[in-house]
């Protein structure tokens, strides 16, 4: 683990320059993030208030905007911290083995559900490059899930940018993963079991008790195991998850450059947990 250092931000997003968007040691840089903050700033100014002529269906729609800006922004640090704080329990020799699997289903919870939450933030950002005819054609209901099953539909074609509805093709089968495990997790109240193998943790959710063989989480590993390793597992949904906040951002930076006085800067999130997260992110499960 990293040790602790003397930061002038504990929790904050920042604006960055180009020589230093990367994944760095005290930031993690984000073309999606980047993206949307820009967007923000070329509508927006720091008190919030528009600087730029909108319509009536803009400022609602865009103010629902703003706010899954900041959800997707806490999201993002939110993954990092528990992810820092499930690795200090994996590492403590000294909590309990049972308090400690307590404790680390819980944060992987957390971090599936916080990546089921940044999904269904797309549903928002995508209206950023939609035109008023095609804005109010929009799904009603704020679910990544509605806005893929709109796309689907040949007489909505027109409805929605060619470049989103081929990135809502691609993400379908990612999506589903997440929320089948969120549904599990939030709808259905089954439980995350943790063993332990030499120095492995691993992980399934059973249909109904603890002794059956079977795993409701999705075989995203393409293993014949019917426990999943814990940190392979979160490693590649994470990853996966993030690749396709950059696509989606690709897309819409391709919409929004052209808009008249745009201007695209590079931001970044950064905590006292984003050195160890970063580690993660370059390293993977080399880190075990």
């Amino acid at each position: 683990m990293s040790t602790e250092k003397n930061r002038l931000v504990i929790k904050g997003t920042l604006l960055t320059h180009p020589l230093s968007f990367k994944v760095g040691e005290e930031i993690f840089s984000s073309q999606l993030l980047s993206v949307m903050n820009s967007w923000y700033s070329y509508t927006y100014n720091n008190f919030g208030e528009p600087i730029r002529e909108l319509t009536v269906l803009q400022l609602r729609e865009y103010g629902k905007i703003k706010l899954a800006l900041n959800g997707y922004t806490n999201d993002l640090h939110n993954i990092t911290i528990n992810y820092c704080l499930f690795r200090e329990i994996i590492d403590d020799r000294n909590i309990g083995f049972h308090r400690s699997n307590l404790y680390l289903a819980l944060l992987i919870e957390n971090i599936f559900i916080n990546l089921r939450s940044i999904y269904d933030f797309f549903y928002h950002f995508i209206k950023i490059c939609l035109s008023d005819f095609q804005l109010k054609q929009y799904p009603d209901k704020d679910s990544i899930n509605n806005v893929i099953n709109y796309s689907k539909k040949i007489n909505n074609l027109e409805k929605l940018p060619f470049e989103i509805v081929k990135f809502l093709e691609y993400i379908s089968p990612d999506l589903e993963d997440i929320k089948i495990i969120r549904d599990n997790i939030i709808h259905k109240g089954k439980d995350i079991m943790l063993t332990r193998e030499s120095d492995r943790l691993l992980m399934r959710i059973p249909i109904k008790d603890l002794y059956t063989k079977d795993n409701l989480l999705p075989n995203i590993l393409e293993t014949e195991d019917l426990n999943y390793d814990v940190l392979m597992y979160i490693d590649k949904i994470i990853k996966t998850t993030f690749t396709n906040m950059e696509i989606l951002a690709e897309v819409l930076f391709h919409e929004v450059h052209q808009y008249e006085n745009f201007r695209h800067q590079p931001y970044a999130i950064t905590n006292y947990c984003i050195d160890d997260f970063n580690d993660f992110l370059i390293l993977g499960c080399r880190m075990q």
